[in-house]
């Protein structure tokens, strides 16, 4: 029971951690709004901007037994959104296609108003677009921002809502989405979307909605905008063809037996990417974390081991401008507290300067379950 307490507790784990997207969304609208500023292409209105409206309908996972009868609904919404585009060279350079930023308003049906009731949310995203010059394109979101939830748990009148026990709560936000553009003015758009709401650990309950949604909308140019084919970069542009990087890693999560306390960890990892494509490279390399909520666990147990663990690491990464997005497997060589699995997976975002330093964060997960999300910093070296 302990350890299903602890992979429930994870999903809110990801929101705890969300103001941290949240920066890394910041940092990278502040940067593109200053390079958009400096562009002196004879063009007045060379960003566009856009409406949008989108309907979602999907299914809620049921990542604990505790919560399965309940999950048993299909959630429906709708989404209106207000987004600028990016049309310049420079904002083109940035990720290597034309990015959108800006904002939604979205209204979802739990479609169980007795127990989850409905929400209202206000998300902030960075969307870039590939392709976004022809008729046929493929963009993905990554967003974050504040919901409002009208049936949070109460002991007395609402006890089997163990998905959220605040009326406010932080929604996380990615999707992928194919558009086809028919005219000018008016583009179409289908694809997938995973949202997942939690209040971050404030209070407890709190498991966490996850819910996928096939979405459907349509995008209206209230300003448009002419999308360039432009060049790829060169080689000597996109940099290196191979980095070294080293981060320093810190976070605080909660005790595996003893869910309701926390505990600080700190780490550092060292690895080499190998770019193999355009935006595509291979990654190796090894990790050492010290946990100390495994410290506090064996100490409580009376147990003399080491909690400090090792591993090695290789993956993928996804290299679009300054964003880079990593997937890695690792495989403990140190563990003398045995791990849930001896291998695992990371997923990763981070944002690279254009000096050494890069700034991330990082979702570690034995299969489907979550164990804690590091932020990072670190150094790149050629």
């Amino acid at each position: 029971m302990i350890r299903e307490e602890k992979n429930i507790n994870l999903c809110s784990l990801l929101k705890s951690k969300s103001l941290c997207i949240l920066m890394l969304l910041l940092l990278t609208t502040s940067t593109l709004y200053a390079q958009q500023a400096t562009v002196t292409e004879n063009n007045s209105k060379s960003t566009a901007i856009n409406v949008g409206l989108q309907g979602h309908y999907g299914f809620i996972i049921p990542h604990s037994s505790t919560i399965r009868e309940v999950a048993d609904s299909n959630p429906w919404g709708i989404e209106a959104d207000l987004s600028f585009h990016f049309t310049s060279a420079k904002a083109w350079q940035y990720l290597q296609g034309y990015p959108r930023l800006g904002a939604s308003l979205a209204y979802y049906n739990f479609n169980n108003p007795d127990v989850l009731g409905n929400a209202y949310s206000l998300v902030f995203y960075a969307e870039p677009f590939l392709s976004a010059h022809k008729n046929f394109s493929v963009s993905f979101r990554l967003g974050g921002g504040v919901a409002y939830l009208t049936n949070p748990y109460d002991e007395e009148t609402n006890p089997q809502n163990l998905f959220y026990s605040t009326r406010f709560s932080f929604p996380l936000v990615a999707n992928l989405m194919a558009n086809y553009r028919l005219n000018e003015l008016l583009l179409i758009r289908a694809g997938g979307t995973y949202q997942h709401i939690s209040n971050g650990g404030i209070n407890q309950p709190n498991k966490g909605i996850n819910y996928p949604t096939a979405t459907l909308g349509i995008n209206y140019a209230i300003r448009p905008a002419t999308f360039i084919e432009r060049q790829p970069q060169s080689e000597e542009e996109q940099g290196d063809k191979q980095n070294y990087l080293l981060a320093l890693i810190g976070s605080r999560h909660d005790r595996t037996d003893q869910p309701e306390e926390q505990a600080n960890l700190i780490g550092v990892a060292a690895y080499v990417s190998q770019r193999i494509g355009r935006i595509s490279a291979v990654t190796a390399g090894a990790e050492w974390i010290a946990d100390y909520t495994i410290k506090k666990e064996l100490e409580s147990r009376g147990e003399d081991k080491d909690f400090q663990r090792g591993a090695l690491l290789a993956g993928h990464e996804l290299q679009i401008g300054r964003i880079r997005f990593n997937q890695q497997l690792g495989v403990y060589v140190y563990a003398p507290h045995k791990g849930r699995d001896p291998v695992y997976q990371r997923w990763g975002l981070e944002y690279h300067t254009p000096k050494l330093l890069f700034f991330g964060i990082n979702l570690k997960a034995h299969r489907h379950v979550a164990e804690f999300l590091d932020v990072r910093v670190g150094v790149r070296f050629r």
